[in-house]
């Protein structure tokens, strides 16, 4: 479960995002944005190596930024002690990113005659920067609290990817895991009936799916009762109850109508005229049309129960979450003559009566939006964990 929460800490590739669109390399030198006025540039030079004003623009730019980035370096020991190795790397990688790029660039080589390097210096350091991160991290480890652990977690993951396998780091990632870890003791009440078992536990199904992708994405555990016999009640920092608190299916409903209905001047026949020709009749058309519909509604609420165990009991969430289904089915009958019904109303009576779907299937289906809330909740709730 730790490799699912791990958010790699890329040393050695330092990125940054830039928008030129509205921003010039000679401007970006100008406000002593160096680093970007020279990746700008290189940029610019590839697209068109004869652009003379980015060629410029890097050829004053660069020794200004290795000059700053240098700097930087040798006052990382005043600024920051504590990570002073650390951040050294990040300016090293800086410049290290400066000579990839007026590598990539023909134009740019011509311009820098010798980009310098930095990559032995960036190896001295990462022994150095492991053992702050590290130092970090057990300083957090004996301090009680979550937070603090949470702490620890990242500052040993960073010594890791600085140098893997560093001291006992794999060991300090895992302890200092299980105790950033969130557990939750969960509960997934069983519905009171036989018949509809499978049905909730299909519903079960994706709230677990939904827990599952939480843990994924936090620092959480989510304990269920089979697995709990690991752990002492004092483990657990929540206690988590889903159930089916109402519900009821196949309520049943027949509705009946009839109508009358009258079309004028539809063709009723034809009469033959004295010269020998025929002629249309035209005349009112009636039927009686018998529609019916029958809905079978089913529904119910679930209750979600969220309450802190530790360092006493107190309720954090206590919500129902109402869900409804309804099948229907419409068909009819008439008497009298079909052409005073509409396409529609023919259509209605060519259908005939059939059976709702089975109440395990309309189960399934009232909890279908009880399921789109209850995982937003879920989420929402666990987003700062």
């Amino acid at each position: 479960m730790r490799a699912a929460c791990i958010h790699r800490f890329f040393y050695l590739t330092f990125f940054l995002l830039l928008t030129f669109a509205c921003t010039s390399p000679q401007k970006m030198m100008d406000q002593g944005n160096y680093y970007n006025a020279v990746i700008s540039s290189v940029d610019k030079l590839k697209s068109n190596p004869n652009n003379e004003g980015a060629r410029e623009t890097l050829k004053q730019a660069y020794p200004l930024a290795v000059n700053d980035l240098l700097d930087k370096i040798d006052n990382e020991s005043l600024v920051n002690p504590q990570f002073q190795n650390t951040n050294k790397i990040l300016h090293y990688n800086r410049l290290n990113e400066i000579y990839k790029k007026v590598q990539e660039s023909p134009a740019a080589i011509k311009t820098i005659n010798n980009p310098q390097k930095y990559y032995a210096e960036v190896n001295a350091l990462l022994p150095l920067a492991a053992e702050e991160q590290y130092s970090a991290g057990l300083n957090l480890m004996s301090r009680p609290g979550r937070e603090n652990s949470k702490a620890a977690y990242d500052y040993f993951l960073k010594a890791s990817n600085f140098v893997p396998n560093y001291k006992d780091v794999e060991e300090k990632l895992d302890q200092s895991y299980e105790m950033a870890l969130l557990k939750v003791y969960t509960e997934l009440i069983p519905v009171n009936s036989q018949v509809y078992k499978l049905s909730a536990d299909v519903f079960y199904k994706e709230v677990i799916n939904t827990l599952n992708q939480i843990e994924g994405e936090r620092l959480i555990r989510f304990v269920f009762e089979k697995d709990a016999t690991q752990y002492k009640a004092s483990d657990f920092d929540q206690r988590l109850t889903i159930k089916f608190q109402d519900f009821v299916v196949g309520q049943t409903h027949t509705k009946e109508r009839v109508e009358n209905i009258e079309l004028d001047s539809v063709k009723i026949g034809q009469t033959k005229m004295r010269d020998g020709t025929y002629r249309d009749v035209y005349g009112t058309v009636k039927a009686e049309l018998t529609s019916y519909r029958m809905e079978v509604i089913s529904g119910g609420f679930i209750n979600l129960n969220i309450e802190a165990q530790y360092p006493q009991s107190k309720n954090m969430l206590n919500r129902d979450f109402p869900g409804e289904y309804v099948w229907f089915h419409e068909w009819g009958k008439y008497k009298g003559d079909n052409r005073a019904l509409t396409p529609a109303q023919q259509e209605l009576c060519s259908r005939t009566y059939i059976n709702p779907i089975p109440p395990q299937q309309m189960f399934v289906e009232f909890t279908k939006p009880i399921y789109g809330q209850l995982s937003t909740t879920l989420r929402q709730f666990y987003s700062s964990y």
